[in-house]
């Protein structure tokens, strides 16, 4: 493999560096006092001076402001509490009252189930914001009213409303559900439903009265007050009629957002309605998600607050000053030396790299005197440094050079006597010239004939993998027909296959369009998997190979197979060449470690990609995917879609 070594320093600018050491002193800063780049640079000094004068003004201006802070946060903080309390206790007054609902409803159908009429049951039902119960069979036809009451009784919900609550009964498990806020006959409604046995469903139309009732009990202030939406931020109670007629839905409220989520606390948002900011403690009622927030505005706190007036202006004003004059002085003290060492570093990044720091001018900062003596021994080892890494680099590419020919060479002087004992082995083999006599010579010869093509292979991915990573190994594209391809490798790897007692399958799907690939590339690939998947799975498994269009137009190729498949957690060994699991001498599985490296690489090479789903005893599966610029596209400029 070749190794690579980058310099940190330009050669071009290196070699235009002098030859004796260059200082830099504090006099460019005259030149450069905005830096390197005026345009667009601002001078140290200024910024130390900015810098210099917030710290020492910003104390100042922060306790003149202090009183007038400390008075709005006590009032924040009494709101707070206060309005959190109140959030919490109607969110209990709530909760008590869904609970109430539930099991009141739950109560007045199990008793209408039994045949049994209860007034009582009825009444409670009222007292309950109910104003109407009833048993709908499975056509919706109503079975049996639990509601005596006779005058200005509700009709039913619409056939829509019905068919969503019946839909939330399924697998509810004989549960009460409660709806969030339905407008149903220009009406904002919750409907209560229960799933009964059959396909009989229990539902309830319950106002909003009750809700509205407590909500309208809290205000304090000149406008605070209280809100309740349901899980969706729909309005059910606000003080401004119009949210509540229309159903407003304030989910796009920061603080609505927060109740949605069930969360608690208190947050500011702008409330449209009171075209106000507001301050408000917030909850949600367990159970169906309802939020519930106690609002006050902003302005009724800041209105408290501010009776706590502004003082220490003079003393602001005088400290500012003071601050100015010696903030002014020290930036400039400060930054002469610095700007000079930075002059130098700019110079040996350009690739100066014998420039050094002069000497800085006596009252400097002893740290300053310290930096600048480490930037001069920091520059003399960067040389120092580069100097070596070039030294390297050239034995590096020498080292690269001679691998690349060592393999040249050697891949003639094994690949001339290797053919020869393949070709020979092989008469032996076939007895071309007659019998050799015992029939164990015949063995033999088949031995030395498979391992000479076992070795040839060998050299040949080897050398595969060296010119890919020489970058001399180039895909020829053309056009070439993705179906002769599998059924050609399907041909090379069936007699391993059978040998193996291993069932090999192709699905390739009709009419695959053709690709612009590299012919002998995509056999190597498809081959390289086939025999993976042969070699690794036991008697009686199974390997197939799939070759089909996506949705994407994409090429997708997939080798599956039930074998031993391998630890995930390995997979990075497997994908480096010659990447072996099994590093024991004698390895069960014979094999050099670059099929799935060459693979990659040459799908890489296509701009695909692959992915490779195994696990341990679960066998393997390897897909690859080629980018849709590669598949062909019909006459008529047209993909069919996949199947699959």
């Amino acid at each position: 493999m070749g190794l690579t070594v980058m310099s940190t320093i330009d050669d071009s600018n290196a070699k235009a560096a002098p030859d004796t050491l260059s200082n830099v002193s504090g006099g460019s800063y005259f030149k450069g006092i905005f830096g390197h780049n005026p345009a667009t640079g601002i001078r140290l000094q200024f910024i130390l001076f900015m810098c210099f004068l917030l710290i020492s003004a910003l104390p100042v201006v922060l306790l003149s402001a202090w009183d007038q802070h400390n008075a709005l946060r006590e009032e924040y903080e009494a709101v707070s509490e206060k309005h959190l309390i109140i959030a919490k206790n109607l969110s209990g007054v709530f909760g008590r009252y869904v609970k109430d609902v539930k099991e009141g409803f739950r109560f007045a159908v199990q008793y209408a189930e039994s045949g049994v009429s209860n007034q009582a049951s009825s009444r409670f039902l009222e007292s309950l914001s109910f104003c109407d119960v009833s048993i709908l069979d499975g056509a919706n036809n109503v079975l049996q009213s639990l509601m005596a009451i006779e005058d200005g009784r509700p009709p039913l919900p619409t056939a829509t409303v019905i068919a969503r609550l019946r839909e939330a009964s399924i697998g509810s498990k004989g549960d009460v559900i409660i709806s969030d806020i339905i407008r149903d006959r220009d009406q904002p409604r919750f409907f209560v439903v229960m799933a009964l046995a059959g396909s009989r469903i229990a539902v309830g139309t319950l106002t909003t009265d009750y809700v509205r009732t407590v909500q309208r009990q809290i205000a304090f202030g000149e406008r605070g007050h209280s809100m309740v939406v349901d899980a969706k931020g729909v309005v059910v109670a606000h003080p401004n009629k119009t949210w509540e007629e229309t159903s407003k839905n304030a989910a796009k409220l920061s603080v609505v957002g927060a109740m949605m989520r069930g969360e608690t606390g208190v947050s500011e948002f702008y409330s449209p309605p009171m075209k106000a900011d507001m301050i408000a403690g917030h909850t949600a009622v367990p159970g169906v998600g309802w939020g519930v927030m106690v609002p006050q505005p902003v302005a009724e706190l800041e209105h408290h607050a501010n009776i706590v007036k502004r003082s220490g202006i003079l003393i602001t004003v005088i400290g500012i000053v003071f601050a100015s004059i010696f903030s002014w002085w020290l930036s400039r003290f400060l930054s002469r030396p610095i700007v000079a060492i930075d002059d130098a570093a700019v110079a040996v990044t350009s690739g100066a790299l014998q420039t050094q720091v002069a000497k800085l001018p006596k009252g400097s900062p002893r740290e300053l005197h310290s930096l600048s003596l480490a930037f001069n021994t920091m520059v003399r080892q960067l040389r120092e440094r580069e100097e070596r890494l070039h030294i390297a680099m050239n034995e590096a590419v020498a080292a690269n050079q001679a691998k690349t020919e060592f393999l040249a060479n050697m891949s003639h002087e094994l690949r001339t006597p290797l053919n020869a004992v393949i070709g020979f082995s092989e008469m032996m083999k076939e007895e071309t010239f007659g019998p050799i006599g015992a029939p164990k010579y015949v063995d033999y010869a088949a031995e030395i004939h498979n391992s000479g093509l076992h070795l040839m292979d060998v050299i040949n991915d080897v050398l595969d993998m060296s010119k890919i990573e020489a970058g001399q190994l180039e895909p020829t594209f053309s056009e070439i027909d993705m179906s002769a391809i599998a059924e050609t490798c399907i041909s090379f790897t069936s007699e391993r296959a059978r040998k193996g007692h291993v069932i090999l399958e192709a699905n390739v799907r009709d009419g695959l369009p053709k690709m612009i690939a590299d012919d002998r590339m995509m056999k190597q690939i498809i081959l390289n998997l086939l025999s993976n998947a042969i070699k690794f799975t036991p008697q009686d498994g199974k390997v197939e190979l799939f070759i089909d269009i996506d949705a994407q137009r994409r090429c997708v190729v997939k080798v599956r197979d039930n074998g031993i498949g391998i630890d995930p957690a390995k997979l990075s060994i497997v994908m480096r060449p010659f990447g072996q699991i099994d590093a024991e001498l004698n390895r069960k599985y014979e094999g050099t470690g670059l099929g799935l490296p060459l693979v990659n690489s040459m799908v890489g090479m296509h701009g695909g990609t692959l992915e490779i789903d195994t696990a341990l005893g679960q066998g393997t599966t390897v897909t690859i995917t080629l980018p849709a610029e590669r598949v062909v596209e019909d006459d008529d400029g047209s993909q069919s879609q996949s199947t699959a």
